[in-house]
């Protein structure tokens, strides 16, 4: 994939500062500022689709308003008010899950009847590592995550579903033991369901990072990651078709300037990176051999009043969020 492209401003660095500060303080803390909202609504942190265990529908995690409650919802598309006009999401009531108390969550994807959430798990006081939590059958337990020696302390953050039984994680961190910033991303990959696992390095030197996204694509998973300053790696995975398990990265370029990458969402023909660039949002779309890049506002396709989420498991679907209104795009 093709990666060149326009300059743009500096990004502001709330988002790093309530990612690092939050993990230190033992609470989530991954959600960047968002628009003031009502106390009762709560916060999107991630969505999913295709988990069998609840026959496939859109899910939401949500956080209240501390971040100290999570909460599995149905997401369900509303009535829309005239042909052609926003379809918005009707959140449903907390469903069970089950979370160890020492876990907090990041993201989430479906394999079938496995549903997967990222995050991190407090070794120590004032100590997080990454983890990755499987839930089948109501019942959650640790997988074996591998988290790379040079990481100290860090979470586990974008995730998303690679063939049948497979998935690619995101592990980030710094070599301290106590997390102070998201300074290495590396990617863990899974054929068969956690069962053995491939990994390899996406970035290193990103100083206060602010954290990978992923895409599945038809060939294998799109990651895109952001060091402090703005300037965006991206990158393709696949497994090796041949021999023993191996990782296939291809660098697909560096752009400086591009800002907080929010989501990336895999179309038919194309991966839609949206990214925050000093309050405005762009989306570039990659696909084997070009990039292009274009505003997004409410006269296009996105609202963009809020933060932009992808959804694992349904391509080319998305959500937006202002806190208040949940918009899901795609699904006309």
């Amino acid at each position: 994939m093709a990666f060149t492209g326009p300059s743009g401003a500096t990004p502001r660095l709330s988002r790093r500062a309530l990612l690092t500060g939050a993990l230190l303080a033992g609470a989530a803390g991954l959600a960047p500022a968002r628009p003031a909202r009502a106390a009762e609504t709560p916060q999107i942190r991630a969505a999913a689709a295709g988990w069998t265990g609840r026959g496939g529908e859109l899910l939401v995690l949500t956080a209240d308003a501390l971040d100290t409650g999570y909460a599995l919802r149905i997401l369900e598309p509303g009535e829309a008010a005239e042909p052609g006009a926003d379809v918005t999401g009707v959140l449903g009531p907390p469903l069970p899950l089950p979370l160890p108390s020492d876990f907090t969550p990041h993201s989430m994807a479906a394999t079938g009847a496995v549903l997967w959430l990222t995050g991190a798990r407090e070794a120590a006081p004032g100590r997080v590592r990454p983890a990755l939590l499987r839930i089948e059958d109501a019942d959650g337990d640790y997988a074996d995550l591998p988290v790379p020696k040079d990481i100290g302390a860090g979470l586990a953050t974008a995730i998303a579903p690679m063939g049948e039984h497979g998935i690619a994680v995101a592990v980030e961190g710094g070599p301290d033991e106590h997390l102070t910033a998201l300074s290495r991303s590396r990617l863990a990959v899974t054929a068969d369901g956690g069962r053995t696992w491939t990994a390899g390095v996406l970035a290193d030197d990103l100083g206060e990072g602010y954290g990978t996204v992923l895409a599945e694509t038809g060939s294998g998973v799109f990651a895109a990651v952001a060091d402090g300053d703005g300037t965006q790696t991206a990158a393709t995975a696949r497994l090796a078709e041949a021999g023993a398990p191996r990782l296939v990265l291809t660098p697909a370029g560096s752009f400086p300037g591009a800002g907080r990458p929010m989501a990336a969402v895999a179309a038919g023909t194309h991966v839609s990176l949206f990214s925050d660039r000093d309050g405005a949002v762009t989306e570039t779309r990659f696909t084997d051999d070009e990039r292009t890049e274009a505003a997004v506002g409410p006269a296009a396709d996105c609202a963009c009043r809020g933060e932009i989420l992808a959804v694992p498991g349904r391509r080319g679907l998305w959500l937006e969020t202002d806190g208040t209104t949940i918009h899901i795009r795609g699904i006309r």
